[in-house]
């Protein structure tokens, strides 16, 4: 089994996918901010080094303990589509198909919101402070690392003119240690870090970006920015065999992995071996069930009545209709401080280089989330609608103290992994660090099955198995965890992150 990544800290510590982003954040606590206000200085050096999974046109949630109240909070700041957007006019540009690139897949980015929230309910140090190392890497520069060379590869061919020039500035895709400067995107920064979201979304980038997307034949309007808001909403919370399990809400899909876990917990206690076969099969056999109810149920609550009991009832009719399955370009990060505020957040732009939109003269790359909508049910295309989410992150708490801040990448992957890594936690006692680095199964749809090798598989037939070399593309994570005075930061061997602590 690969070992983590981790590092043993008194005070506090930063797990990332960045080393540079966890250095930042780190800096951050060591003189003397908050893990709220690491979590805005870490998720900002992430936007800028890793553009492609989690930048300023994308999303974010966050999940977030605040010590002071003794509250777990959630943040939703997932963008909804544009006001002039409709299913039949969607269709009609795209074959009769939803769209997963192009201007029909972008909505309003709500990234920036969302973090400049956090800052203003919950940060102590000035927001020029934090934004700083972010508009310094942006301006001079950073080397590349593996994570971005990858994306950049993958959408290379796709790429504007524009966007390959300062992704891919020698022509090419970029090898681990090329210089990336991205100077547009520092003059966006830069005028967040004077004027806060407003100067986003109610100043000259928002321009850019609507009058981008109407080059392209897609109106949005200026208000489709400026309206635009984050929600405080109330995190779904799970007892599981005596540990509270806080997830994220619809309009995000975290509920499916409490379902999976409730599914589990109902059928008694999973076998002693946590590499055996019976192991996968047991959790399978929740996890299909979840994720159908997942497309029958969940969708964007101002839009829908969700009804979270009955959607997390063991005793509902169990169905194996059809489910997608689609992986994504995301980037989570931990953060936990001295006086135990911790965070879990997670940021996209849903595929590699999202919608592959890079507006000129901002810099700014737009998402892809409004293709994950569908054309009926409670997630069906509506203006100013949030699709059903992928993102989602996790904590975990017994006897009443959160122990365990996790995120991963994954896309429709991640309900799944979710409830592996509790169930590896609380079933089989694991520390976080085995926890990351423990071998992974996921469903690939249908009747794949994704398994990292050190797992016992499955009789044939059951699956059609995609077997994996360990560590394998399941995810890349990101954990900390609180244990006793030891605050342990870790990071996923899967990717190029390295925690900071001190």
């Amino acid at each position: 089994m690969s070992p983590s990544r981790s590092i043993i800290g008194e005070r506090a510590a930063v797990a990332s996918q960045q080393p540079i982003a966890s250095k930042v954040g780190c800096e951050i606590l060591r003189s003397g901010g908050n893990a709220f206000d690491a979590a805005v200085a870490t998720s900002y050096a992430l936007a800028v080094t890793l553009h492609p999974a989690g930048g300023l046109g994308g999303d974010f949630f966050g999940m977030l303990y605040d010590a002071k109240t003794g509250k777990v909070r959630c943040l939703n700041a997932s963008g909804w589509s544009p006001s002039c957007l409709t299913l039949d006019q969607m269709l009609s540009r795209n074959g009769g198909r939803i769209p997963t690139t192009g201007p029909f897949s972008c909505v309003i980015p709500g990234y920036v919101a969302g973090v400049s929230e956090i800052h203003r309910e919950l940060g102590t140090r000035e927001f020029k402070e934090l934004l700083a190392p972010s508009l310094e890497l942006s301006r001079r520069g950073f080397p590349a690392g593996a994570g971005l060379c990858a994306s950049t590869a993958e959408a290379y061919q796709g790429l504007s003119k524009e966007a390959q020039e300062i992704f891919a500035p020698t022509g090419k895709p970029p090898q681990p240690g090329e210089p990336i400067k991205q100077p547009a995107l520092g003059r966006v920064i830069s005028e967040i870090s004077e004027h806060g979201a407003p100067g986003f979304y109610a100043g000259w980038p928002a321009e850019s970006i609507t009058s981008f997307l109407g080059s392209l034949g897609v109106a949005w309007d200026l208000r489709d920015m400026a309206d635009f808001k984050p929600e405080w909403v109330t995190p779904l919370k799970l007892d599981y065999r005596g540990t509270a399990v806080y997830e994220v809400p619809p309009s995000s899909m975290g509920a499916t992995s409490l379902l999976i876990l409730k599914l589990l917990a109902t059928e008694g206690p999973l076998p002693s071996d946590p590499l055996s076969k019976e192991r996968i099969l047991r959790t399978m056999e929740a996890a299909l069930s979840a994720y159908a109810r997942r497309d029958q149920m969940l969708g964007d609550p101002r839009f829908s009545e969700i009804d979270i009991d009955a959607f997390l009832s063991p005793s509902g009719s169990p169905t194996r209709q059809q489910s997608r399955i689609r992986g994504g370009d995301t980037t989570a990060f931990s953060i936990v401080d001295a006086e135990g505020n911790m965070v879990a957040g997670i940021q996209s732009l849903f595929q590699h280089f999202g919608s592959r939109i890079f507006v000129p003269g901002c810099g700014v790359v737009l998402n892809s989330r409004a293709s994950g909508f569908s054309t009926s049910g409670p997630n069906r295309v509506e203006p100013h609608k949030r699709p059903l989410h992928t993102l989602s992150s996790m904590i975990l708490e017994r006897n009443g103290s959160p122990y365990l801040s996790i995120g991963c990448s994954g896309g429709e992957h991640r309900p799944l992994q979710h409830a592996l890594f509790v169930t590896n936690s609380v079933d089989y006692s694991m520390t976080a660090e085995e926890n990351v680095a423990h071998p992974r199964f996921l469903w690939g749809g249908e009747r794949t099955l994704i398994v990292e090798e050190g797992f016992e598989l499955p009789p044939s037939g059951v699956f059609d198995v995609q077997r994996l070399s360990l560590p394998g593309k399941t995810g890349i994570c990101q954990a900390v965890e609180v244990s006793g005075s030891r605050r342990i930061g870790v990071c996923d061997v899967r990717g190029d992150g390295v925690p900071a602590g001190f």
